[in-house]
């Protein structure tokens, strides 16, 4: 019983992929005639499949011409992967440059919700080194990647965030985008340090943090110096590549 209703989830799950998978292919709308005659479905689950996305905001209706078109979350999703793709390609030979400079851990952290999503990430050889899981999720109020993707977010995040999680005050994340990064001490592990940076995307505020981290003992003061200056190098300089001016 159980698996006869899961499969009939995947096939419900696979229309509706169907359906979207015409958009794709069209440069303009498509009436539900059209999706139901492109797709097989008879115009009863047809009309099912297209209301539930419409409903969801993954397609729009147009109430004048009653055709379809992508909606937007489909096309938030069509921008965040894009954005994503040009970020991790784009910042992998500085997280490359980054960790050769210091042998230490360098990854890169985008902004997901209430998270902060792992993106890239190269690790230091060092046997007692900062390990992160590419993928890896965190609360976006701990560590300095997240600090900084608060920082420089808006007001009313900043605001929701901390009265939310009470974990960090707006005037702690005001002195973080005056100085321009963020550096925590044991806050996601015991005898860990992090320095992060922005990395800035066009006219679009933030795209990305930029962060090396490793154990406090090897990050004494002149060595957390010259990292934050490499740090904003390559961050300006993918920020630059990104079209930030």
């Amino acid at each position: 019983m159980e698996q006869s209703h899961t499969r009939g989830l995947l096939k419900s799950v696979e229309k509706s992929l169907d359906v979207l998978d015409l958009f794709l292919k069209s440069n303009r709308g498509l009436s539900l005639k059209e999706i139901a005659g492109y797709t097989t479905l008879n115009i009863s689950t047809a009309f099912r499949i297209v209301n539930t996305l419409a409903e969801r905001q993954y397609l729009q209706r147009d109430l004048k011409t009653r055709q379809y078109r992508l909606g937007d979350k489909a096309l938030a999703l069509g921008r965040l992967s894009l954005r994503t793709g040009n970020i991790g390609t784009l910042s992998k030979p500085y997280l490359r440059r980054l960790q050769q400079d210091f042998n230490e851990t360098a990854s890169i952290y985008i902004a997901e919700g209430d998270s902060r999503l792992c993106l890239e990430a190269v690790e230091s050889s060092h046997a007692l080194r900062r390990v992160i899981p590419v993928g890896e999720s965190v609360p976006i109020y701990k560590g300095a990647a997240g600090k900084v993707l608060l920082a420089w977010s808006s007001p009313a995040e900043q605001q929701r965030i901390c009265e939310e999680y009470g974990a960090i005050t707006l005037s702690a994340l005001h002195s973080i985008r005056r100085h321009g990064y963020a550096v925590t001490q044991d806050e996601s592990e015991h005898g860990l340090f992090a320095i992060a940076v922005p990395i800035l995307q066009g006219n679009c505020g933030i795209a990305a943090a930029l962060t090396i981290a490793g154990p406090t003992m090897r990050f004494y003061d002149s060595v957390r110096q010259k990292m934050l200056f490499t740090l904003n190098q390559y961050a300006n300089e993918i920020s630059h590549l990104l079209g930030h001016h």
